[in-house]
């Protein structure tokens, strides 16, 4: 688990947030077999469901302590996007346009011949841009947190070299192609410069809750 001082300031900022663990977690077996083509996502990525965040497992804090507190931030970027546009408005925005399944089963009532087509079509993974426009946001401040980690504590992240990890997510089967551009490359490489300068990649108040919880942990 976190450090005291960093749970009390999460709780004080987020007091509905919760850790909980994806190898403990009936919902995230759920979901993993759902994102078949995501083989690693027990193991390698941590998910935000409402005020929940469910890490692999219980161990993976205490092991990976810098690594989940930098998933920690870039996941509070998620839950704080949420709590401004609400969390039902959140969640058909991520996922859009796959979520167009759900009311072409309608289609049924007029022929299934139109109906699984259209369905089929909805479940390809075609670029989604306000998935893209979350994760970009979230990201953008898992590069921030890592250089203030690098002044604070003298750590030596590459940022250089995880914001090219972080774009081969946008680009993978892993986010299921979320956006295969290669404008992103532009505005990442940009975030970092900022970032770099001592600047924010974004003007956003979600900057003033990381830089709480960063000066803690």
């Amino acid at each position: 688990m976190f450090k005291p001082a960093v749970t009390d300031t999460v709780l004080r900022l987020f007091p509905n947030l919760k850790i909980a663990y994806k190898d403990q977690s009936i919902l995230m077996k759920i979901i993993n077999m759902v994102l078949f083509f995501n083989p690693t996502f027990m193991t390698q990525f941590a998910t935000t469901v409402g005020d929940t965040i469910y890490y692999p497992t219980a161990s993976y804090i205490n092991h990976h302590p810098v690594s989940a507190f930098v998933t920690l931030a870039h996941e509070i970027v998620h839950i704080y996007d949420e709590r401004k546009i609400t969390k039902i408005l959140f969640s058909i925005l991520y996922l859009l346009p796959q979520l167009l399944f759900i009311p072409a089963l309608l289609l049924f009532l007029i022929s299934w011949k139109i109906a699984i087509p259209i369905m089929l079509l909805c479940l390809l993974p075609i670029p989604s841009y306000f998935r893209m426009v979350f994760e970009k946001r979230a990201y953008m401040a898992s590069l921030y947190t890592m250089n203030k980690l690098n002044i604070k504590s003298h750590y030596h992240i590459n940022i250089r070299e995880q914001k090219d990890v972080f774009l081969q997510q946008f680009k993978s089967m892993d986010y299921y192609y979320v956006w295969p551009f290669h404008h992103l490359d532009k505005e990442f490489d940009r975030a970092v410069e900022k970032i770099w300068a001592g600047e924010r990649p974004y003007n956003d108040k979600v900057f003033d809750i990381l830089d709480q919880i960063i000066e803690v942990f």
